[in-house]
């Protein structure tokens, strides 16, 4: 699932810009263009909440709205990847291929191997 949430943009004292994330404190990132900036910002804030759901931690609803605060110059829209929860599916797969996985990532990796691999392509 996809949520939108807020990020605040504040410059830096080198010329760069950096983000916070007023639903997720703590979630931070910084870059030298406001292009880079929305890139490591999506990254950062998608990172941080898969931590968030490995940690069983609540995912917050984006908030409706935010004010400039805390010296930012500007508020930028980052839509993040939510994750689910886990589903068990009965999936068929060519055997090599499951070897060459579990040969290179270890017996039990083979289905975050694919899980990543869905993200990625999806």
């Amino acid at each position: 699932m996809k949520q939108t949430y807020w990020g605040l943009v504040h410059t830096d004292d080198d010329g760069g810009f950096g983000i916070s994330f007023p639903d997720f404190p703590g979630c931070v990132s910084a870059a030298d263009t406001m292009t880079e900036l929305v890139e490591m910002g999506t990254e950062a804030l998608n990172f941080h909440i898969e931590g968030m759901h490995e940690d069983g931690q609540a995912i917050p609803v984006p908030s409706p709205s935010v004010e400039l605060a805390g010296g930012a110059i500007g508020i930028v829209a980052i839509t993040a990847t939510i994750p689910g929860k886990k589903r068990r599916i009965n999936l068929t797969i060519d055997a090599n291929l499951i070897d060459l996985i579990e040969a290179k990532h270890g017996k039990r990796a083979v289905s975050g191997f694919l899980e990543e691999a869905a993200r990625r392509a999806l």
